[in-house]
């Protein structure tokens, strides 16, 4: 039977020290992680040691390992003391429970994590790059975002009579404003206002509440029905990837509400908030709006699939290509 461990007192290092990484989960995993980011020296980040989430024992047999820090209980306490700004999550990938609590307490200290997703890439080392990439990640990001303005500046320009047009029509078509702007859940969980052409009617969701849109919907308008399917409704978005909410290539973001429903019902739906959310995505070109979970489920597998591509030139390409043919085609929903 496994044994309950004694209490260990935090360590406490000069105030000085910032900018380090805890691992959530003194296990197998845990210490797997650890020891495969050992082997790139250079670029291994400085480790606070580990933060215990399960009260059991466990003895591994490598003996150069960072200290324990203490118990999730004392997470704020851990990594004020620590100067911990990041934590790499190792724990079981089953337990959604476990990791959701984890996620809402780096939320809400302000601290990044990485999510060690599966197995396959603990054994793998896939993860291993991701982490390292993403510690790495101020020129990404700086190349991110020139590229976004690059798109998104003209194209808002080369838009403009486009607007005054779709205006009119949805005016012409239905009672209501022509833009609508609604909470969603952008980068490790920040909440913006998206903005989007109006493609329902203004009292949509005054009775149902929240709920997907399907292929014949009567809540959408006629010409909502022609913007969905060109992709016109997401035009306003470009606003977003301005002011530096959203990119132009990415996951689609969600409402807080599904959000929510989503992290407790489908495991790692959270690895879609590592990123940026985008006007565009691998998701969108490859399968239509989502109708059930199955289809949230379905989206997941391309939204974490380029994730872990992202920086793949050609991929972005063949993104940007397919979003132009199904403006042109109108072969959305």
């Amino acid at each position: 039977m496994l044994s309950t461990i004694k209490e260990e007192k935090i360590r406490e290092v000069p105030s000085s020290e910032k900018n380090r990484v805890a691992i959530v989960g003194y296990n197998p995993a845990g210490v797997n992680v650890y020891l495969k980011l050992k082997q790139h020296p250079k670029d291994l980040p400085r480790f606070a040691g580990f933060i215990r989430v399960y009260d059991i024992a466990f003895h591994p047999e490598r003996k150069d390992l960072p200290p324990i820090l203490g118990d999730i209980s004392s997470f704020k306490q851990i990594i004020e003391e620590e100067g911990i700004d990041r934590v790499i999550i190792a724990l079981d990938p089953t337990d959604i429970s476990k990791i959701h609590e984890v996620i809402q307490l780096c939320k809400s200290n302000n601290v990044q994590y990485d999510l060690i997703s599966d197995l396959y890439d603990i054994v793998y080392g896939r993860v291993f790059q991701q982490i390292l990439l993403d510690i790495k990640r101020p020129i990404e990001i700086s190349f991110r975002r020139f590229f976004d303005l690059l798109f998104a500046v003209p194209l808002f320009i080369l838009f403009l009579p486009l607007w005054t047009i779709i205006a009119i029509a949805i005016k012409l078509d239905s009672p209501g404003s022509v833009i609508y702007s609604q909470e969603r859940v952008g980068k490790y969980g920040r909440i913006f206002r998206i903005f989007k052409f109006r493609s329902m009617r203004h009292d949509a969701e005054k009775l149902s509440g929240p709920r997907l849109a399907t292929e014949n919907d009567p809540r959408i308008t006629r010409v909502g029905r022609f913007l969905r399917k060109t992709r016109l409704d997401e035009i306003p978005q470009l606003i977003n990837v301005i002011i530096g909410d959203m990119s132009v290539i990415g996951p689609r973001p969600e409402r807080p509400y599904f959000v929510e429903k989503y992290k407790k019902e489908i495991p790692f739906y959270v690895n879609r908030l590592r990123v940026k959310p985008g006007i565009t995505g691998l998701a969108q070109v490859e399968t239509g709006y989502d109708e059930s979970i199955e289809d949230v489920r379905e989206k997941l597998k391309y939204d974490l699939y380029y994730i872990e591509h992202r920086r793949s030139f050609w991929l972005n390409l063949k993104i940007l290509f397919k979003t132009i043919w199904v403006v042109f085609t109108a072969q959305g929903m």
